[in-house]
């Protein structure tokens, strides 16, 4: 991660590598931390409901699932979330550093590394979910904390990439990186409700149907 351009150019200009491809690289770690986090963690479920269904009870099963879903997402399927974040980041990076980058397929080598680069960091969220007392419910647990590990990997290869010097150069990549993420957070709350949404009328119907 001192010497990222070593990685991302050489994929960038095709050249013959020994190295595992950013989007390999990426795909080896969410994998193993959905499985780390899926065994290691327990999460929030839905509550069962206990009384006959009417509007306000519905409108709080609905809420419900969202929440549940959106927290899942942000916690034990981060690391596969992060797959939107690529390209939000890489759109975003087009802008800020047009002068510096040769494209939005350069863009999204070095932010598929970035992205593969945080997964080890992560491993760092799951004791915290374990060991703190706070439940997974609170916006530290499922938003901010996973939000700091990975910001402080990809700024650190943006550092170590980007040789833009002086408060400029840190400006571009805090935009980057702060515009990209408020993307991201915006669709993957938008899929969270979706999902929860479509999960909570899946699980009515299977009610309803006796199975």
């Amino acid at each position: 991660m001192v010497q990222p351009e070593s990685v991302i150019d050489s994929f960038i200009q095709n050249k013959e590598t020994g190295y595992l491809h950013p989007f390999l690289f990426t795909i080896a770690g969410v994998v193993i931390l959905i499985i780390l986090n899926t065994v290691l963690v327990s999460y929030p479920g839905v509550s069962p409901i206990t009384v006959p269904i009417d509007q306000p009870v519905q409108a709080e099963q609905v809420a419900e699932w969202i929440q549940v879903v959106t927290i899942r997402l942000s916690t034990q399927f981060f690391p596969l979330m992060l797959y939107l974040l690529i390209p939000l980041l890489s759109i975003s990076g087009l802008f800020f550093f047009r002068n510096e980058s040769e494209g939005f397929y350069s863009q999204l080598i070095l932010n598929s590394y970035a992205a593969g680069a945080s997964m080890p960091v992560l491993l760092a969220a799951i004791p915290a979910w374990i060991f703190l007392d706070i439940p997974m419910s609170d916006p530290f647990m499922n938003t901010t904390l996973p939000a700091i590990l990975v910001s402080v990997i990809i700024l650190w290869i943006y550092k170590n990439y980007f040789k833009v010097p002086g408060f400029i150069g840190l400006i571009k990549k805090a935009s980057t990186l702060i515009t990209g993420y408020l993307l991201f957070m915006l669709l993957k709350g938008f899929i969270g409700g979706v999902a929860g949404y479509t999960l909570f009328a899946l699980n009515r119907i299977r009610e309803l149907s006796g199975a």
